[in-house]
């Protein structure tokens, strides 16, 4: 097909424009009808929310840089020590997040030659200044390297490059305008997510009557557990349970047993009676394949 071609062409060139291949991709989904499963292109091409997870490529380590003073000197862009600091707060100067658009992180590895920075808010800079004895911190910013933001860029265009070339193995001969029909006997779901997200299972919320919502839970990840039953309805308190429930089973056990624990399953038990009873407002089978696909992919096994 000409389509995936042209996406195929543009992977794999060293100057094929990702965020072309991403667009052209939204429109091979929705041709083929799975338009629902495009939220990772969209928020890859648009940029991620604050509060939106984001994927392990776009955390990248980052180095604490400021200028000192003291009475008779001053020394600018020395890397600060921060081991002295607050763990929550060390943790936040030591990494950065990239929630920027893939055209926004191709515009910073453009610049090859220059330092990505984004200045550390003043009230830090007493807690900075602790790790020097004889000087203060004038100004503070974290930096990275586009070299950082490259790494990012290339999983973003080798996860899509092995679904598109994936997605040319599945259709085989079938023509552009047939693309819709011959995808009506593969996967889907499963063939995004494999390439997107590797260890991770794709959940499908939904029966004939309801609407489908293509969610991913990620294996030992109990957000994006928590996430996808959130999406059909459990309630927060009853999430709450389940996390307590997880944590109290010994998770080996399961795997090894391919059987979930005694508190997840009475859980489980107790959700299927809320469905009975139409406080979880979901059909009993559909609930039940729900949580235990959900589960299975938490705990990163096959039932």
């Amino acid at each position: 097909m000409k389509l995936l071609d042209a996406i195929v062409e543009l992977l794999s060139s060293e100057n094929g424009s990702l965020t072309d291949a991403m667009l052209k991709t939204k429109v091979v989904m929705n041709k083929m009808g799975h338009k629902e499963l495009g939220d990772w292109l969209n928020n890859e091409m648009k940029g991620y929310d604050a509060g939106t997870d984001l994927p392990s490529y776009r955390v990248v380590p980052v180095r604490v840089v400021g200028n000192l003073r003291n009475s008779s000197w001053s020394h600018a862009a020395q890397i600060l020590p921060i081991g002295h600091l607050a763990e929550t707060t060390r943790k936040a100067l030591s990494t950065s997040e990239l929630r920027e658009s893939v055209h926004v992180l191709e515009e910073w590895i453009s610049k090859r030659d220059a330092h990505i920075v984004h200045p550390i808010t003043p009230s830090l800079y007493p807690e900075l200044s602790k790790g020097w004895s004889n000087a203060h911190v004038e100004y503070a910013w974290v930096q990275m390297e586009p070299t950082q933001i490259m790494g990012a860029t290339i999983e973003v265009r080798t996860r899509l490059l092995d679904f598109v070339l994936s997605l040319q193995n599945e259709l085989g001969d079938a023509k552009e305008d047939d693309m819709k029909e011959a995808a009506k006997g593969i996967d889907m779901p499963h063939l995004f997510a494999s390439s997107m997200f590797g260890d991770n299972t794709t959940i499908i919320v939904g029966d004939s009557n309801t609407a489908t919502i293509v969610n991913t839970v990620t294996k030992g990840n109990f957000k994006s557990l928590a996430s996808t039953l959130k999406t059909a309805g459990v309630h927060d308190t009853d999430i709450a349970e389940l996390e307590t429930a997880v944590g109290e089973d010994d998770a080996a056990t399961v795997v090894a047993e391919k059987r979930f624990g005694p508190k997840v399953r009475s859980w489980m038990a107790k959700m299927a009676g809320k469905a009975v009873d139409g406080v979880w407002a979901i059909g009993l089978s559909t609930g039940g394949k729900l949580l235990t696909e959900a589960l299975a992919a938490h705990y990163g096994i096959k039932l």
